[in-house]
């Protein structure tokens, strides 16, 4: 039996809105596919990190404060991570660290800080918080979907010339002012959509298997599980919001 390692990024540092779920998501997926799973924690303790030696790397929200050491400790690494994710293999990042792995971050205070500037992307932080849920539909592994999952936001992100990772049915997405939703490069995924939201829609998480697998040039079994009940709860998310009287701000 093949094993499937999964990458936890700095879970004691990024832990924020109970991401926990997402890797827990990964790993029944993956054992669902025929592989013997690992999840392995990646932190400050860590001694010569390697992105190629896992199938799936995770990183969950974290306080743009803790930023800057994470930031320091990925640095070496930081070749390695585009290495990784230009050879098509899944980096699935949630929240406030999409900013981690982007060029730079402007604090409320007019400071900034430097990311990994490994996608291009510009983060500014707002001086209140915006909490509701997130609906988009995007393509992924060449699946189209939609997706639902919720989204506490308190920054801005301008993706520049990057490509988006969905198209907002409803929500506050990237910036409120269009419907771009996170972005994506390859088959790694920088989202706004907590939840967790591999565990909401396991149609992603699926695909996200077969794209790693497929990448580590691993044969990934057919993954065959009864998802109606989060096909319901999808549904009752989705008509409850599109009957909500607001409007995405901005777009029309």
């Amino acid at each position: 039996m093949s094993r499937f390692k999964i990458g936890w990024l700095f879970p004691d540092a990024l832990f924020l809105h109970g991401e926990r779920g997402n890797v827990l998501a990964l790993a029944r997926y993956a054992e669902l596919a025929g592989f013997d799973h690992s999840v392995t924690k990646i932190d400050f303790d860590t001694e010569d990190f390697d992105p190629m030696a896992y199938d799936v790397l995770f990183a969950a929200p974290g306080e743009i404060s803790v930023f800057p050491y994470v930031r320091d400790w990925l640095m070496p690494y930081r070749d390695r991570i585009s290495e990784y994710i230009e050879d098509g293999h899944p980096l699935f990042v949630t929240g406030t660290t999409t900013g981690l792995f982007g060029k730079k971050i402007i604090r409320t205070d007019g400071s900034e800080i430097d990311g990994l500037g490994i996608i291009h992307s510009v983060m500014t932080e707002r001086g209140y918080i915006y909490g509701d849920d997130v609906l988009f539909n995007c393509t992924y592994n060449d699946v189209d979907m939609e997706i639902v999952g919720s989204q506490v936001s308190m920054a801005d992100l301008d993706i520049g010339d990057e490509e988006p990772f969905g198209e907002l049915e409803y929500g506050y997405g990237n910036s409120g002012k269009d419907r771009k939703e996170g972005m994506t490069r390859g088959y790694s995924v920088f989202t706004n959509a907590l939840g967790p939201v591999l565990a909401y829609c396991p149609w992603l998480t699926v695909e996200i298997i077969r794209a790693a697998a497929w990448a580590s040039g691993k044969s990934c079994g057919e993954i065959s599980y009864d998802m109606d009940l989060e096909k319901k709860s999808f549904e009752l998310k989705k008509k409850f919001n599109l009957s909500k009287q607001t409007n995405l701000t901005n777009c029309k």
